[in-house]
C-alpha cells in the first residue's frame, strides 16, 4: 500500500513499517496492531499525516 507521501509495508500480520522515503531521511514509523488495541511508534517528520494514512 502507498500514499502519496507515505510508503507502507507489511512486515508480518500485525507489524506494519509506514516509510517517508520522499525525503532525504527517509524516516520510518511502526504499526504494532494487537487483538483490541495497535501503537503507532512515529518518529516521522510531520509533513503529512500519517494520522489520515491511518484511519
Amino acid at each position: 500500500m502507498q500514499s502519496n507521501w507515505f510508503t507502507v509495508e507489511k512486515i508480518d500480520a500485525q507489524t506494519f513499517a509506514i516509510s517517508e522515503y520522499k525525503h532525504w531521511k527517509e524516516t520510518h514509523c511502526y504499526l504494532l496492531c494487537g487483538t483490541e488495541r495497535a501503537v503507532l511508534i512515529d518518529t516521522g517528520l510531520g509533513i503529512a499525516s500519517v494520522k489520515k494514512l491511518l484511519l
